[in-house]
């Protein structure tokens, strides 16, 4: 049976009353630069907001066993994190995180579901030593740089302390094949100076839309690149699953003392009235690191000789400059055939 002119279609009518689709509010989960051994703003954050959940960043540097100094967090949210450079610098610093109660909530290499968000975590950072992207790997993996070692190298006889902080990339391959809706890491992307492309490929592998990084100190929302949401999270700055400031991140104390010692200024003594010692601790604050020292050592040498090679490329132009006024000054040569 024909229908009626003017009659609107089964089809425009399903078009016309269909429902608009509603935008899903996402949870409150929380983001946490390198505390660098402080927690106290990370327990008030959590007190305060009440997240479903917190993830730090790496660089914890706890002054106690992680689930001790978070004690008052875990009372009311959960707690996870994944490792950073500076997190095996010693042996004290190590058993802090992997030998307490919060050990199965480092999700390195991992895919955790956090109210219905799927974070997949990457700790640590690219060493020369293990794998520098985008160069070939000297080490595919942890099993393949022990069997390779000697004894002496070895630490509780397994892989030596410092590169429990290294990125091989048989952990990154295996998190290369999963999903995920959010990817933090220690090192930062791309976009960034100081960034890796291989973690771009590494989200977009991962199909993330939001990537989250610590290591570089720096605060700062990159925006969208290459299809994914970039979010720097500062140096003891908690940012939301928005990118929005929750805490807002401090200024790194190597940057304070550089601006301190370019406006020829001394910095003001600022002190902690309980302990009497000074709240930002410059020598604390990055535990000493003999490959640190090894590093300024040879860039000492460079100096030296970049200086050495100036000072013998001046005396060079000197002799030559010599050389040239006395043959100005000698008479003209006379042709042997005139």
């Amino acid at each position: 049976m024909a229908q009626p002119s003017g009659f609107p279609s089964r089809k425009r009518r399903y078009r016309r009353y269909a429902k608009q689709p509603v935008e899903k509010e996402l949870p409150k989960i929380f983001f946490c630069g390198d505390p660098h051994g402080e927690f106290a703003h990370i327990n008030e954050a959590a007190i305060e907001h009440r997240p479903v959940a917190m993830v730090i960043l790496g660089d914890l540097q706890p002054p106690d066993d992680l689930d001790v100094v978070l004690a008052p967090a875990l009372e009311v949210t959960e707690i996870w994190w994944i490792p950073g450079n500076h997190d095996t610098d010693t042996e004290e610093i190590y058993d802090r995180l992997w030998r307490n109660g919060l050990v199965e909530h480092n999700i390195h290499g991992k895919v955790v579901t956090i109210a219905g968000i799927k974070i997949a975590g990457l700790g640590g950072v690219f060493r020369g030593q293990i794998w520098m992207p985008d160069g070939e790997p000297n080490y595919r993996s942890a099993a393949s740089f022990v069997r390779r070692s000697g004894r002496s190298n070895l630490w509780r006889g397994g892989l030596p302390r410092r590169h429990r902080s290294s990125i091989f990339p048989s952990v990154y391959d295996n998190l290369a094949t999963q999903k995920a809706d959010v990817l933090v890491t220690h090192e930062a992307a791309g976009c960034h100076k100081k960034g890796f492309d291989a973690i771009d490929r590494l989200g977009k592998a991962l199909h993330v839309k939001w990537i989250f990084h610590g290591h570089q100190h720096e605060d700062r929302d990159f925006g969208l690149y290459k299809g994914m949401h970039v979010r720097a999270v500062g140096y003891r700055g908690i940012v939301d699953l928005q990118g929005n400031d929750i805490v807002e991140a401090q200024i790194d104390p190597r940057d304070l003392l550089i601006m301190q010692q370019a406006c020829d200024e001394p910095a003001p003594e600022v002190f902690d009235t309980i302990y009497s010692q000074p709240v930002v601790d410059f020598h604390s604050y990055r535990s000493p690191n003999p490959y640190r020292m090894d590093r300024e050592a040879n860039r000492s040498k460079r100096n030296w000789n970049r200086s050495q090679r100036q000072d013998k490329e001046r005396d060079c132009r000197k002799v030559n400059e010599a050389k040239s006024q006395a043959s100005q000054d000698l008479p003209p040569k006379k042709d042997k055939y005139l």
